[in-house]
């Protein structure tokens, strides 16, 4: 029997500004065009200006308590925070960057944290490339199942709706 499908897609990022994810995600959703008239939301954990204007629904994380469809997370910490959530239909960490690799500016990861971002079996777990794929397999001692590049918005909701 085909699952139903998800109405509602939510992106949990930590905020806004200029990085690479905040442009590649904004700029790829603004972009999407969507004959299933799916609802996408752009959650954030620290308020900020965007990089650039959306298109769509911006949130606080806050707000996640109400959200029913699909959520993704992007980081360590969006992941830690959808751990705690009970709302989201389905759990996705989009693994954008391998942020255990390195010292982010201003940000210490203690491996605790991110081996609980990452075993979760609740949490699907999807890589922006093969060589990421890899690394988080390694480090997780999981599966990953997906392979999205470059924040592909039909891709992800594809997979949301498996």
């Amino acid at each position: 029997m085909p699952t139903q499908k998800n109405k509602q897609v939510g992106f949990l990022v930590n905020e806004l500004t200029a990085s690479h994810l905040a442009f590649s995600l904004i700029k790829n959703l603004n972009n999407y065009n969507d004959e299933s008239n799916t609802d996408t939301v752009l959650f954030f954990e620290n308020a900020s200006s965007s990089i650039i204007k959306p298109n769509f629904s911006i949130m606080a994380s806050n707000e996640i308590w109400n959200f029913n469809g699909a959520l993704i997370s992007t980081d360590i910490n969006t992941t830690l925070s959808l751990k705690k959530c009970f709302s989201p239909r389905k759990k996705i960490f989009y693994v954008w960057d391998l942020e255990w690799m390195r010292n982010p500016k201003g940000v210490v990861l203690k491996f605790e944290e991110t081996i609980q971002a990452f075993s979760d079996e609740s949490i699907e777990l999807v890589a922006r490339s093969e060589d990421h794929a890899k690394a988080i397999e390694n480090l997780s001692n999981r599966k990953v199942k997906h392979i999205v590049e470059n924040c592909n918005i039909e891709n992800l909701i594809r997979i949301t709706n498996e």
